[in-house]
């Protein structure tokens, strides 16, 4: 798990420098693979969600192929 920190800048408020924090965690990825590992997933249902994902994927570009004609 990658670390991530901020020093506090001079004249900086604790707010700014939360703000600061929030936005680094938010870019680095962390909440969203805090959540990924929350719960097990079996191998099983990772495949079938990245099959789902592919279809959603394929349809949207399609309604949006129909949209344009």
């Amino acid at each position: 798990m990658p670390k991530v920190g901020v020093r506090k800048q001079e004249g900086e408020t604790f707010e700014s420098m939360l703000r600061r924090f929030k936005k680094l965690v938010g870019r680095e990825g962390i909440l969203n693979d805090y959540r990924r590992h929350l719960v097990y997933e079996k191998p099983s249902e990772i495949r079938k969600k990245k099959e789902a994902m592919k279809w959603r994927k394929i349809r949207r570009k399609l309604m949006k192929m129909m949209e344009e004609d």
